[in-house]
């Protein structure tokens, strides 16, 4: 916990608050205590302000043996504090040197303000977590070193296999990276969409030209799925004119086939026509037959009368 202002009030240990609103309690909290310059009165507290003010001036001296033309611990810009300030000809940037958490979304904002200060070379140096790649930070695992061997152990970027940038296992000396980035051999940058990380100008370059050959494979296979689209949208266009060909003759045969439906119904009615006439026909053909038996039987019977008077006559005579 960093507090620079001295305070006669009385106040809960914020650090052991902190760590317990994380989940990472080191145990119960500390009765409160008076302040005496530090966050608290507490051993814990005096002891990482101590190693924390002690780290910045370390790291204040080692910008300007890798140099830089001046260095300042608790400068300010305008109305910004900063915890160190340097220079190198008409370049200058900040050190933030934190000994808890990182709040992500606050040094995001505090970055845009320097930026808008004119300082675009912000680096915060904070404990390991998953706060690192979200900003440019290193990640050191131990404030109170021996020997002052302070060691980066997360935030560094190497060349992978792929030539892509990734984070590197194993820790590097916190001097050589400040003096690769004051010299500008190392920078920060994104490795993807949300996070990034330190690298050599070389990483970089092998991270870039990574990602252009990707591109360039993505754009192949774009103009080739945009040819197999063009391909299957005339496909479709095609097969679309067929089927439309297909419903006109399924039209016309059922057109067609309604016509000849009204022509077989048409021949059905004047059969039905014909066989009437044809009933009616046989009917009177059978009555004329009839008819005809019946004269044919009153003609014989006529002639067997007249027959029977012309015999009568001669047997009379």
């Amino acid at each position: 916990m960093r507090t620079k202002r001295i305070s006669d009030t009385q106040v809960v240990c914020g650090r052991r608050a902190l760590l317990d609103e994380l989940g990472i309690s080191e145990g119960s909290r500390r009765a409160v205590t008076e302040r005496t310059g530090y966050g608290c009165g507490c051993p814990e507290c005096a002891a990482t302000q101590w190693n924390t003010q002690r780290l910045e001036h370390w790291i204040c001296a080692r910008l300007t043996a890798a140099g830089a033309d001046e260095a300042q611990v608790d400068a300010r810009i305008g109305d910004l504090e900063v915890d160190i300030l340097w220079r190198r000809g008409d370049r200058r940037g900040v050190v933030e040197v934190r000994s808890g958490p990182l709040d992500s979304t606050a040094a995001r904002e505090h970055r845009e303000r320097l930026r808008a200060a004119g300082i675009d070379d912000v680096l915060w140096v904070c404990p390991q977590g998953f706060w690192v790649p979200l900003v440019p930070a290193v990640g050191i695992a131990d404030f109170a070193p021996s020997a002052a061997d302070y060691r980066v152990e997360q935030g560094m970027l190497g060349a992978g296999r792929t030539g892509f940038a990734a984070p590197v296992a194993g820790g590097a000396a916190l001097r050589d990276f400040l003096e690769g980035w004051v010299r500008g051999e190392i920078h920060w940058g994104h490795a993807d969409l949300e996070t990034g990380g330190w690298a050599d100008v070389g990483t970089w370059e092998r991270h870039t030209a990574a990602q252009a050959a990707m591109i360039e494979h993505q754009r192949k296979e774009l103009r080739d799925q945009r040819v197999e689209l063009a391909v299957s949208r005339q496909t479709v266009r095609d097969k679309q004119k067929l089927v439309g060909r297909l419903h006109n003759r399924i039209d016309r045969a059922g057109a067609n086939a309604d016509a000849e439906a009204i022509t077989v119904a048409g021949l059905r009615s004047e059969i039905v026509a014909q066989q009437r006439i044809s009933a009616s026909l046989r009917a009177t053909i059978k009555r004329m037959d009839r008819t005809l038996n019946q004269w044919q039987w009153l003609t014989c019977c006529a002639m067997l009368l007249v027959l029977t008077v012309m015999v009568g006559a001669l047997v009379m005579t």
